[in-house]
């Protein structure tokens, strides 16, 4: 956990950063994992789930035996909990909401002349099919600045050479800045600075903080309405319905984004 800083491993620090230790006197909180050895049979055992139903870590909800020792399981967004109830068969009495929060972050008018673009999460939400995108449109005044790294889930995660392959080739492309991993504090920073969050997202998200900070920083959002995205950025967001048939997906996607950036600074 010290080495990981994703959405879920940063929603713990913010609560354990705003509640006081005595809040959790009686509480086991156990975050995205269903390892029968973490259940402490005189605490209050509650269970945060930020993945989706498909993650190997959560796997145990399908066990009555384990799911008769939890007392509570937090979900991040409605979405979330609807699949849940439909994949285990977990009890609705025992569920709760709780969606994601963030730090507040102060609005700063946003810089004129060329529209940055950002994309700031994970590549396999979809950055793979963001740059064929951007490619495509071939914009002069546009910048796409690309925060994606698996450094953010530490060391143990491990590098995946097909994602190392495609951050070389956003390193060589016209007008896209690689960043790489960046510390969230600066990825705010920046946000204040970005013009639209691009994403394309393939990947069944079940939140998205990332949305939210970039929807709290004032930048216009272009994303799929697949999984809780829909659910988290409606109606501030343009969305475009996803397609398995990426071909069809990344036709849509670079209609609307082109609009978007057209019409940024009209009324």
């Amino acid at each position: 956990f010290n080495d990981s800083f994703g959405g879920g491993d940063n929603q713990l620090r913010f609560l354990l950063k705003y509640l006081p230790d005595e809040s959790f006197k009686d509480i086991n909180l156990i975050l995205n994992s269903t390892n029968h050895d973490l259940i402490e049979r005189d605490k209050i055992n509650v269970l945060w789930v930020h993945h989706f139903v498909n993650q190997k870590e959560i796997q145990n909800l399908s066990s009555k035996d384990y799911v008769d020792k939890l007392d509570w399981i937090v979900f991040n967004s409605n979405w979330n909990f609807e699949k849940y109830v439909y994949q285990f068969k977990i009890p609705e009495s025992k569920s709760i909401v709780i969606r994601n929060a963030i730090e507040k972050i102060d609005f700063e008018k946003k810089p004129e002349g060329k529209i940055n673009l950002i994309y700031h999460t994970t590549p396999w939400r979809g950055l793979v099919h963001l740059l064929k995108i951007f490619k495509n449109l071939n914009l002069e005044n546009v910048e796409l600045n690309v925060c994606s790294s698996t450094d953010i889930y530490g060391e143990k995660f491990g590098k995946i050479q097909k994602y190392e392959n495609l951050f070389n080739e956003c390193k060589k492309t016209k007008n896209v800045n690689y960043l790489g991993y960046i510390e969230n504090k600066k990825v705010i920073e920046l946000l204040k600075k970005m013009h639209i969050f691009t994403h394309p997202s393939i990947w069944p998200e079940t939140s998205c903080v990332a949305a939210i900070e970039a929807m709290a920083a004032g930048c216009e959002i272009v994303s799929t309405n697949l999984g809780a995205l829909y659910e988290t950025c409606s109606p501030f967001a343009t969305f475009v319905g996803f397609d398995r048939n990426f071909d069809n997906l990344e036709k849509k996607y670079t209609k609307i984004l082109s609009e978007r950036i057209k019409n940024f600074w009209s009324n």
